[in-house]
């Protein structure tokens, strides 16, 4: 009996909380999103002034630019010369990247979103209605389209006014609130933009953006593709003073379908979260990035006029990943976690494959990569615990094709270049002397190097370099003949 009773009166007490809301107010509204968006713009001001002059940011910049050109000299592609400068310059110098910001203008325009937000937006006049824990508010092109310090513009108020834009702020979690907005008669919410205490996310809803397209503007649907799903989201996070992250998600895998003259094109990529996320700690003086693509995939059609014209290509690609940091004042770099996902990545036409490739198959399928630079010499490159990419070309269907030129070492034939030994094996590049008729390529410094194609094959030991040629030995391989082993200066 007293088991009954205490039932009852829980569920007494809980039909009571439920029929009790927690109204929304429009001060409440505009004080956390107008103050919580003022934050945010300053914060990533802050850290972005700092990391201007941030000097592992060039420092980097340079080290990319080397590695890049380690590997000018070498015909990587099979064919002769990869640098066509007369002078032999085939530098690469990557643009620099500014984060400069005036830090007057950035308070200037947190000042401004916080008052458009508090005296345009979020008032107690745009508010429609109330239902628990949600208020609605009605924007009419009259509070949209100015500042305050001028009228607005009659063609924006009637444009925007036919938009019937609504935001729904709904409580979330703890101290959060989430914007919907809608758009048209349905209501479609294409749009989400979540303030939590320390982030701001947007959130876009494919599916509910072409409903919305599809209300307001039917005319333009048939330039929309015909399947358009999936979520995405753009969030800004203040992890602490002037140490801000921006990150970038799939919440839900998107695909697209498109239908042109004829012929279906579909693309599609999974779920990620974070898909890419960079961070700026202007505290510590750090940055850092982070890339991790997921399955991704294309089809369409085979282009041209030949007798493939139109049949069914697909490019699948298992994902793509990496990460690395810079901190001030450092000269060593690294790179973690590199790789073309969990599975072989490939082009196929009409089901049979053209073209397949493996990274790391039988170790992880992933690889980390460190640079060091020493004094008075190249740097010395590293991988952990091996680079090992497998390709396979079957190309000769292509053949079909008058205007596709196929060389026979892709027609069917297998690669494999491979770095192990050791652990972490290492290579350098190692400048051109003319005086010892060196061309330039990679010195091995620790571990093997092996190239191999079908029924032939290259190593070069620690100690020995890899150079490029340009006419291949008289009964070499046609791709592989364009590599040799030599003795370095």
């Amino acid at each position: 009996m007293k088991t009954k009773f205490w039932l009852a009166g829980t569920l007494v007490l809980s039909l009571g909380s439920v029929g009790c809301n927690d109204k929304l107010e429009a001060k409440e509204v505009a004080d956390v999103t107008a103050s919580r968006s003022a934050d945010m713009v300053r914060a990533v001001g802050a850290s972005a002034q700092v990391m201007n002059e941030l000097s592992a940011i060039k420092s980097l910049g340079s080290a990319a630019t080397l590695l890049s050109d380690s590997f000018a000299g070498v015909p990587l592609a099979g064919l002769p010369g990869t640098c066509a400068e007369p002078s032999g310059d085939c530098s690469s110098a990557l643009p620099e990247r500014s984060f400069e910001m005036d830090p007057a203008a950035v308070d200037a325009q947190a000042a401004l979103v916080e008052k458009i937000l508090r005296e345009r937006i979020f008032t107690e006049a745009n508010v429609e209605s109330t239902d628990g824990d949600s208020t609605l508010f009605r924007l009419k092109g009259e509070a949209l389209c100015t500042t305050g310090s001028a009228p607005a513009s009659p063609a924006c108020v009637e444009a925007a006014n036919q938009l019937q834009l609504r935001i729904r702020a709904t409580r979330s979690g703890k101290n959060g609130i989430d914007l919907g907005f809608q758009i048209g008669q349905n209501r479609d919410e294409p749009l989400v933009l979540k303030f939590a205490e320390k982030s701001i996310a947007v959130v876009m809803d494919l599916a509910e953006t072409r409903s919305m397209v599809q209300t307001l503007a039917p005319e333009a649907l048939p330039a929309l593709p015909r399947v358009m799903v999936g979520k995405v989201e753009l969030r800004l996070t203040e992890n602490g003073k002037q140490d801000v992250t921006f990150s970038t998600s799939i919440l839900d895998a998107l695909r697209f379908e498109l239908e042109s003259d004829g012929d279906t094109h579909t693309f599609s990529t999974a779920r990620a979260s974070p898909l890419a996320e960079l961070r700026m700690n202007a505290q510590a003086q750090r940055v850092s990035f982070a890339l991790n693509l997921g399955a991704t995939e294309y089809s369409g059609p085979y282009g041209g006029t030949s007798a493939l014209s139109r049949q069914k290509v697909v490019y699948s690609v298992s994902g793509l990943s990496y990460e690395f940091s810079a901190e001030e004042g450092q000269e060593d770099f690294a790179i973690a976690h590199v790789g073309l996902g969990e599975a072989q990545s490939y082009v196929s036409l009409n089901g049979t494959k053209l073209f397949t490739a493996d990274l790391n198959a039988l170790s992880g399928r992933h690889f980390d990569l460190s640079l060091t630079q020493g004094e008075g010499e190249q740097p010395l490159i590293r991988v952990r615990p091996e680079f090992d990419l497998g390709a396979s070309f079957f190309l000769a269907p292509l053949k079909a094709d008058p205007q596709a030129e196929v060389p026979s070492f892709y027609e069917d034939e297998g690669y494999r270049v491979r770095l192990s030994g050791g652990g972490a094996p290492s290579f350098r590049p190692v400048a051109a002397n003319a005086a010892k008729s060196f061309p330039g390529g990679l010195q091995i410094v620790s571990g093997e190097l092996t190239l191999e194609a079908d029924g032939a094959a290259i190593t070069v030991p620690a100690g020995k370099c890899l150079v490029g040629q340009d006419t291949p030995a008289q009964g070499s391989h046609p791709l592989l003949g364009h590599f040799a082993r030599s003795d370095c200066p």
